[in-house]
């Protein structure tokens, strides 16, 4: 009975990165290069969970980075961004699609690297805690920005042949060595 428990706690922890995640709100900026940067902020006056998905698309491989900061100027309501999350894929009928790239958030900060061209999904997931406010509320600002994809250099050929060379080196030396 254990095993049977144990299994499916697994599939379901295996699951959760590939499961769709309903937005409770959602943006379109278009391309985001690279290079791109983008703005982006809500504001809440009401208790509860929210995820903010904004889309946008790359033309080429790209490196994101990014930050964000609470805004608490509220009395009664208080904010924590709990993650903020890259989906590959788009936003559809108000749920992200595509699979899960990455999740960050460390000091605010945020960074996925080595993407490819495609549509994404940046996921802001925030939890409103207090007692609701008609008149006063908390939020957070971002900022993504979007540099383009170095590749690593291939080695060149005269690189290869001292390779080569030195690899003829070693072998001789020890068939040399091997026969003393």
């Amino acid at each position: 009975m254990r095993l049977k428990q144990l299994s499916a706690a697994c599939a379901l922890a295996l699951a959760g990165p590939a499961m769709a995640a309903t937005c409770t709100g959602s943006t379109s900026w278009g391309s985001l290069g690279p290079p791109g940067m983008e703005w982006f902020s809500n504001s809440f006056n009401k208790t509860g969970n929210y995820l903010d998905c904004y889309s946008f698309s790359l033309t080429s491989a790209a490196n994101s980075f990014g930050g964000t900061w609470e805004l608490d100027w509220s009395s009664r309501l208080g904010i924590d961004l709990t993650s903020v999350s890259l989906f590959g894929g788009g936003v559809l009928g108000g749920q992200t699609v595509g699979s899960l790239v990455g999740t960050d958030y460390s000091s605010g900060s945020f960074s996925f690297g080595s993407l490819s061209a495609g549509t994404y999904t940046l996921a802001i997931a925030s939890k409103v805690f207090g007692t609701d406010s008609r008149w006063d509320g908390v939020g957070y600002v971002g900022k993504i920005t979007t540099t383009a994809a170095v590749a690593s250099p291939a080695p060149e050929p005269g690189a290869i042949a001292m390779m080569l060379v030195g690899l003829v080196g070693v072998g001789a030396a020890v068939r040399r060595r091997n026969k003393s």
